[in-house]
C-alpha cells in the first residue's frame, strides 16, 4: 500500500505544480504523469503513446509531446538524450541526481545510481569562477542483449 500512496503523492505534488503555475490538468496531461510515474525506466515518447492508448485510445504524439513539454519546463520532467532511433527519452524527476548509460542500437537506457562528474566538476567550476547551473552525461554505447546479437551477425 505503501508504494501506491507514494504514487498518489507524487501525482498530488506535480499536479499541484501545474496549478499554483497556471496550467489546467486535465485527464491526459495527469495520464502521461501516472505513466512516467508507473514507468520502471525512461520511456521514448512512442513507448508512452503505446502505454498511454490502451486507456485513451486517440492519444496522439502531439499532445504527449505538449505535456512533456510543460512538464520539463517545469523542472518536472528530465530529458535524457539519446543517439539511437526513437530521440530523447523522458522520466519523471524525484530520484537523486543521476546520469545514464544509453544503448545506441534498440535504445534502452540504464540509470547510474550516482553522478560521476560532481565532484571534478565543483572542483573545475571554482578554479573558472564559474556557477554550474545543471548538467548531463550519458553514456553511449551497446547493451549486453546488442552486443550479443552483434556477435551473432
Amino acid at each position: 500500500m505503501a508504494i501506491e500512496e507514494t504514487k498518489q503523492t507524487q501525482t498530488e505534488n506535480v499536479l499541484d505544480l501545474l496549478k499554483e503555475k497556471g496550467y489546467k490538468f486535465t485527464p491526459q496531461r495527469r495520464a502521461v504523469i501516472g505513466t512516467l510515474i508507473e514507468a520502471k525506466e525512461p520511456l521514448s515518447v512512442k513507448e508512452m503513446v503505446d502505454r498511454l492508448r490502451e486507456d485513451y485510445p486517440d492519444m496522439s504524439a502531439d499532445t504527449v509531446y505538449r505535456n512533456l513539454k510543460v512538464l520539463y519546463d517545469l523542472g518536472v520532467v528530465s530529458l535524457i538524450s539519446q543517439q539511437g532511433k526513437e530521440g530523447a527519452r523522458y522520466e519523471l524527476d524525484g530520484r537523486p541526481h543521476h546520469h545514464h548509460l544509453v544503448c545506441v542500437s534498440c535504445g534502452k537506457s540504464f540509470c547510474l545510481p550516482y553522478c560521476p562528474m560532481e565532484e571534478k566538476m565543483e572542483e573545475l567550476a571554482r578554479q573558472a569562477h564559474f556557477q554550474v547551473l545543471g548538467h548531463t552525461f550519458e553514456v553511449f554505447g551497446y547493451c549486453c542483449d546488442c552486443q550479443k546479437g552483434e556477435a551473432t551477425s
